[in-house]
């Protein structure tokens, strides 16, 4: 268990360096993907966006505790280049936009819509930063 307390310091402290204009926008995605847990016993798209919260927190201390000279970034790079593209796919597959056409056009629906749609794009333009990231640390 100490390796993982370990793990988590370290990360906690890597991020604390981050540039604020970093720091702003991971909380922006970790709140914009937060909010699917409202959606999640209903929703596939938002036990998607529940799902990348997990595996990117879970993800960054196992693969700290395995790999402690990793970096936060490059551990994160990999995660959300691998996990979220795939999430993506699957939330916005064709038979889901089906699904989500289909619908009730309800209130909560619609909420539930814009709020899958602004956490998309959240989530889309990570995954260009961090395909800027992994190119920086290749090349």
């Amino acid at each position: 268990m100490d390796i993982f307390q370990a793990s988590w310091s370290a990360l906690q402290a890597e991020a604390a360096a981050y540039p604020w204009g970093v720091q702003i926008w991971m909380r922006v995605m970790a709140v914009s993907f937060a909010i699917g847990i409202v959606f999640a016993p209903w929703k596939s798209g938002a036990r998607w966006m529940v799902a990348a919260l997990a595996v990117n927190i879970f993800g960054l201390i196992a693969v700290k505790a395995a790999f402690p000279e990793l970096s936060r970034t490059e551990i994160g790079t990999v995660i959300h280049l691998i996990f979220w593209s795939f999430a993506l796919l699957m939330i916005w597959k064709p038979e889901a936009r089906i699904r989500l056409k289909a619908a009730p056009a309800s209130g909560l629906n619609r909420i539930y819509l814009i709020w899958l749609v602004g956490a998309s794009g959240v989530m889309a333009a990570s995954l260009v930063l961090d395909a800027i990231t992994a190119a920086k640390i290749l090349f």
